[in-house]
């Protein structure tokens, strides 16, 4: 059989001779057929903590793969990163975690080795290993290094991603950043007629962010084409990297706006895996999104495939987000009080999966989408509901009621039956 993890591999082969060697206090097998091991995980803050002993096997794994040698500066938070990373991505690995012990005085997790034959139906989804992918932690890794680090032990874990050279990108057609479907529903907006305007309307975005729960700014888009939610202005002519320089750019508010230092370290480190952003478009018939960043990207609205578990945006492919035609169905149901009012916002998670078993209001980055004309149609809504049930529908605001009336004409007009929500995953094409 192909080995189509290497890494992973290695990684394995690795550990299995250093629980024989017999040179790590505390990593040892767990049970006799020597399918599970211990290793041990004492914190870097307690008392009696002895980085020669408790980090040494995190230690040596960095050095085992080229991230440290003698004369270095230590840094035993980063190198229990990097083997905690490497442990969880692996597929040859799990963490057994009614076995792990880690509130004594000498704490270890429990890791089982994954047989082969169990591993095939994951072998396609399973990464090959680089230095990126050994980083890529999950929510609960963040979490612990952001307790357990000094912030200058952030300038290991996060790398930044280096753009390719210029005379490579002179040599590459220009790619076409949205799907057919979008482009053309594009030319409607650009109409100078009533209509046109209107269509134009489905344009508008509120895009607000949010860092570590708290508010931290948001902007209203303008720009029929578009926006680009990055770190920066971008540099004119280099569209094959950043887009179209017709596109609105709305920065990613600074890093100095948080408070604690060292969930500003960490993010400041997730900053560097945001250099490209993504591409975020609406018109009439939704929310498209591409996301060009090296950064993971997790979404979550009423399209999404799954309600409570993580939905990931592949790079450098176009994903429908939000669904109008759904959200008028949704709209229509919740005015017949069939079900729960339709959410016109689209939740992005940058760097952490997202929705998990962790409430929003502890990831690091969240970019909050509203499609604004559906937004003003569901407050519109609300706001006939709730002057019908206090019985002050006659002095209701009838200019207010007539626009509802207009726009939800509009919305019923929309081209094409309302249909389940679905991805599309278009490739980029070149």
């Amino acid at each position: 059989m192909t080995d189509r993890n290497p890494g992973g591999r290695r990684l394995r082969q690795w550990l299995i001779e250093q629980i024989h060697s017999n040179l790590y206090p505390g990593l040892l097998w767990e049970n006799d057929e020597e399918t599970m091991f211990r290793i041990p995980w004492k914190h870097a803050g307690k008392q009696d903590y002895n980085q020669e002993i408790d980090a040494s096997i995190f230690k040596a794994w960095a050095v085992f793969k080229g991230k440290f040698k003698e004369g270095d500066k230590a840094e035993p938070a980063t190198w229990k990163t990097r083997l905690r990373c490497a442990l969880n991505k692996s597929p040859d690995f799990e963490e057994v975690t009614d076995r792990s012990q880690l509130d004594i005085s000498e704490p270890y997790k429990v890791y089982r080795i994954v047989p082969e034959e169990e591993q095939k139906c994951k072998m396609a989804a399973a990464l090959s290993s680089s230095d990126v992918t050994d980083m890529e932690c999950s929510p609960l890794e963040i979490e612990e290094l952001i307790k357990e680090s000094s912030p200058e032990d952030y300038m290991g874990i996060i790398r930044r991603s280096h753009s390719p050279p210029q005379d490579t990108v002179r040599t590459q057609p220009q790619p076409e950043w949205w799907p057919s479907t979008c482009l053309n529903s594009v030319q409607a907006m650009q109409d100078s007629s009533p209509a046109g305007n209107f269509n134009a309307a489905f344009s508008q975005m509120m895009i607000t962010f949010y860092y570590g729960g708290k508010l931290v700014g948001n902007t209203l888009t303008t720009h029929n084409e578009g926006c680009r939610i990055s770190l920066f202005q971008p540099p004119l002519a280099n569209e094959m990297l950043y887009g179209p320089d017709s596109l609105q750019n709305i920065r990613f508010p600074p890093v100095e706006m948080i408070e604690n230092e060292r969930q500003r370290h960490v993010t400041k480190k997730l900053f560097a895996h945001l250099e490209r952003g993504v591409l975020v478009r609406a018109n009439r018939e939704g929310i498209f999104i591409k996301r060009l960043c090296q950064s993971r990207v997790f979404w979550s609205g009423m399209c999404s495939q799954y309600s409570s578990s993580p939905n990931k945006l592949d790079r450098d492919a176009v994903v429908k987000i939000f669904d109008t035609a759904r959200f008028l169905t949704g709209l229509q149901l919740y005015q017949e009080g069939q079900c729960p009012a339709p959410d016109p916002i689209v939740t992005l998670c940058f760097g952490e999966e997202f929705p998990d078993a962790n409430s929003a209001k502890y990831k690091l980055i969240i970019v909050q989408i509203t499609q604004m004309n559906c937004q003003q149609v569901l407050d519109a809504f609300n706001a006939r509901r709730t002057n019908y049930s206090s019985g002050n529908l006659e002095i209701s605001d009838e200019s207010q009621n007539d626009q509802m009336a207009r726009i939800f004409q509009d919305l019923c007009s929309y081209n094409g039956q309302p249909r389940p929500c679905f991805r599309e995953n278009l490739p980029i094409t070149v």
